[in-house]
């Protein structure tokens, strides 16, 4: 209840799409061209060449191993996080009177409840297999999960039974002792300190969609309107380090509201942090571009995010609430760019950011 269901809280929206693309793709995919000419049963092989993919490629299988590896990293961290919190600190004196087998055997459930999403991928793909003769992947898949599920175990009884201590300083604070660290720079020591994975894999992300953007469509590279269906891609693929931003702020940065910023240089403040974040994108975009055009999608893509950053003043710390807005915000805005609103979008985002932020900077409560 305590590590398992928070997870899927938290993750809720990632797990969603994973299992509707996913599931959706296998399972609902028809062929192009007219689907009456083919009979019931090649459309349900057709439906089922991705789990056939999965048992039969071990490229694909190497992917999917992958994947279900970084979701349980993912997972360590989260229960590292949950094990730090004051209301949770009853696990480490209790668990440790059980015995150590004992202890095995809970955490191995705490982590087959939090793998079911792959688990079940991995139990279809499997009957694929048998139904195919695949034996040898199948027993593959089934070590794997093993050995994925026990070495969590260990993993979570390690972090238990470790005596309860002041983390040494990370490297980060070694290496800026003697710098300054301005305002709006806080957030990005944060970022390199503790939400270091998260950046990785958002930058990945953002990466990915630039460059599929940019070479699937090369022959209209330089059209506004998908330069800014782009920015607003990578914008979308840093959603949750605005969530994090935003639950840095109100979490270890309260007492800001007591200092002497007025609401415009709290603002300017957050520019200049998601300006600092976006450096990766920044180069790209001046790289790729004129300065002219470079400097007007900066604009629109700080534009966006202070729009989803804003927000947050407005309905909290709630991911469940917060995802559905991103993502009827990013279907709003991709309909204005293929309208060509695109430069209209700028002050208009910006003014709606400004808004929000002067209306309810100072109603912002800690609440999920």
């Amino acid at each position: 209840k305590i590590f398992a269901r928070g997870f899927y809280k938290v993750n809720s929206g990632l797990l969603v799409f994973m299992f509707a693309a996913v599931l959706s793709y296998c399972f609902f995919i028809e062929t192009a061209g007219d689907i009456k000419l083919l009979s019931p049963s090649q459309v349900l092989y057709y439906n089922f060449i991705m789990l056939i993919n999965f048992v039969s490629n071990p490229v694909i299988a190497a992917l999917f191993f992958a994947g279900w590896l970084a979701y349980t990293v993912k997972s360590w961290y989260y229960v590292s996080g949950q094990l730090l919190l004051v209301h949770h600190q009853f696990v480490f004196y209790s668990t440790v009177a059980f015995s150590r087998m004992r202890q095995f055997k809970s955490w191995c459930y705490v982590q087959l409840v939090i793998s079911l999403p792959f688990i079940f991928y991995a139990v279809a793909a499997s009957v694929t297999g048998i139904i195919f003769h695949h034996y040898l992947m199948v027993f593959a898949i089934w070590i794997f999960t093993l050995l994925l599920i026990a070495i969590s175990a260990l993993v979570y009884i390690n972090m238990v039974s470790r005596l309860i201590h002041e983390r040494g300083r990370s490297w980060v604070f070694r290496l800026s002792s003697r710098w300054r660290k301005p305002f709006f720079s806080l957030f990005i020591y944060q970022v390199f300190d503790a939400l270091k994975l998260n950046f990785v894999i958002t930058k990945i992300l953002s990466y990915l969609i630039i460059t599929w953007m940019m070479f699937s469509l090369a022959d209209v590279r330089h059209e506004p309107r998908l330069i800014a269906l782009t920015v607003l891609g990578f914008v979308t693929a840093h959603a949750m380090l605005i969530y994090q931003q935003h639950k840095f702020q109100l979490t270890f940065l309260g007492i800001s509201r007591n200092l002497p910023y007025s609401l415009n240089q709290l603002f300017a403040n957050y520019l200049f942090s998601y300006l600092l974040l976006f450096m990766p994108e920044v180069f790209w975009l001046f790289k790729s571009f004129n300065p002219v055009t470079a400097f007007g999608f900066l604009l629109l893509a700080l534009s966006f995010t202070m729009l989803f950053h804003c927000l947050l003043y407005k309905i909290g710390l709630a991911m469940n609430r917060y995802l559905p807005w991103i993502l009827g915000l990013f279907f709003a805005i991709s309909v204005a760019i293929l309208f060509g609103l695109v430069w209209l979008l700028v002050p208009v985002c910006f003014g709606i950011s400004l808004i929000l932020f002067n209306g309810n900077y100072y109603k912002a409560e800690l609440k999920a």
